[in-house]
């Protein structure tokens, strides 16, 4: 019995081994499979850290070389750095017919102070066709971020400017002629030169007196008269508020001239003070509001023609004042009506077109020209693409010292004498026809009076078409 359980138990101890022994070798080959494993992964990782690193230098690749969007509209963002640029502009083509007394010796576009008075040579001078394609432009604006805010600057320039001449006319001089006669060229103008930082703007534009809002859309390009148009250098700030709308204080550049008494602009013009102007705007929501008031000054300093050759070694100033309010008013989507009432005394190039003042060599004093203006336009959208615009403009000139000035002068009649009072009347429709492309067309008519009485008239058509691009 005894050797019957020894032998079954070194039979068990025999098997045990033999387990043991296969054991071994599964934990051996367990083992190698793993080695393989590990040295497979380890290979993985190593391909996978090459892919990854291509993969890093393919989007860095593509990101220096991709266009990503910039802070302005339609602006790109530059590759070295935060800087945002974007350029813009238009292709403009402009036909003009006259069907009364052309006025193309002065400018292309209208300029009812000076146009031709009834039985004079130029008034004769009908039907005259001309185009051009000089107030085409081109701007480039940037944006930068800082810690003061966006920083923003601004360049802009059109072809409006007679290479020869430095004017804007068609006809009246020989140098005029020349230029169209062969390329047509003409040099490149100055519009828009600034920038803005926060509440700060340093450089030329907009006049801080202009409403740009408030002015009515003509196919014209110098629009009706009785408001103010005016480009200029000037420093400018702004104080805005969430209720109470936009406060701004500006100093531009002085350049008013006086005339003297022959009706010449005197090269003894001279200001020692910046043009100042105060302004304030508010949005409603059915349109806007805006009062502005400018001071300058009218200076005479150095040798003053008298006429007759006598001249006179003047030192005299005196400062003119304008004031103006301006708004809009959408009384339906498709409607809305604006208005610019603008007036002063010795108020100058902020009115467009006054002289301003005069030298009066009896009481050896400026006097100033007081002036009111109006100009009112209606816009009514037929549709997305279709759109009309009837505007009127006027400005009359009232009697002071001025005007007896003129008078004594003789500066009350003939083409550059001046006016009583000057009117406007724009009717027209600018259709879009594609994206970007304006397709325009206005009939203009316009009356001027003389202080004499003299009368002048303009009638003419104007047609357009515009690409604007960004």
């Amino acid at each position: 019995m005894k050797l019957k359980q020894l032998t079954l138990a070194l039979c068990g101890l025999g098997l045990a081994s033999v387990a043991l022994a296969n054991d071994s070798q599964r934990i051996a080959q367990l083992e190698a499979q793993l080695k393989a494993m590990q040295s497979q992964l380890e290979e993985l990782k190593k391909t996978q850290k090459q892919e990854i690193a291509q993969l890093q230098d393919q989007v860095t690749a593509q990101g220096k070389e991709a266009v990503v969007v910039g802070d302005l509209p339609n602006s790109y963002r530059l590759a070295s750095g935060d800087t945002s640029i974007r350029v813009y502009g238009i292709a403009e083509y402009n036909v003009v017919r006259e069907s009364k007394g052309s006025n193309a010796d002065m400018d292309y576009s209208t300029f009812m102070p000076y146009a031709p008075l009834r039985g004079t040579p130029e008034a004769a001078r009908k039907g005259q066709t001309y185009s051009h394609a000089r107030t085409s432009r081109i701007g480039v604006e940037a944006s930068t971020p800082t810690q003061y805010g966006q920083l923003i600057a601004k360049i802009e320039g059109d072809f409006n400017n007679d290479p020869r001449t430095g004017n804007s006319a068609v006809y009246g001089d020989l140098r005029n002629i020349y230029t169209q006669q062969a390329t047509n060229s003409y040099n490149f103008r100055l519009r828009h030169a600034y920038v803005q930082l926060g509440p700060w703007l340093a450089g030329q534009s907009w006049s801080t007196f202009m409403d740009l809002d408030a002015t009515p859309e003509v196919v014209d390009f110098n629009g009706p008269i009785g408001g103010t148009f005016i480009r200029q250098p000037q420093l400018r700030y702004t104080y805005a508020t969430p209720n109470y709308g936009n406060f701004t204080a500006a100093l531009e550049n002085s350049v008013s001239y006086v005339l003297d008494p022959t009706g010449s602009a005197s090269t003894a013009g001279f200001a020692k003070s910046p043009d100042l102007i105060v302004r304030w705007d508010k949005a409603f929501t059915q349109g806007s509001l805006s009062l502005r008031a400018v001071s300058h000054e009218h200076r005479v300093d150095g040798s003053m023609q008298l006429g007759g050759g006598v001249n006179r070694v003047v030192d005299e100033s005196r400062r003119g004042y304008g004031v103006s309010v301006s708004g809009v008013y959408r009384f339906t989507d498709n409607d809305q009506i604006s208005f610019i009432a603008t007036g002063g005394e010795g108020i100058g190039r902020y009115f467009n077109y006054i002289e301003g003042a005069g030298y009066n060599a009896n009481t050896n004093q400026i006097t100033m020209e007081k002036a009111l203006g109006l100009v009112v336009g209606y816009q009514h959208k037929f549709s997305e693409t279709l759109r009309m615009n009837l505007v009127y403009g006027g400005q009359r000139h009232y009697d002071n010292a001025y005007t007896d000035w003129a008078r004594a002068n003789g500066l009350d009649s003939g083409r550059f004498g001046v006016n009583r009072q000057v009117q406007q009347f724009h009717v027209g429709a600018i259709w879009n026809p594609v994206k970007y492309v304006d397709i325009g067309a206005e009939y203009i008519y316009g009356r001027r009076e003389t202080l004499s009485g003299q009368r002048g008239d303009m009638s003419r058509i104007n047609l357009m078409a515009r690409y604007n691009f960004n």
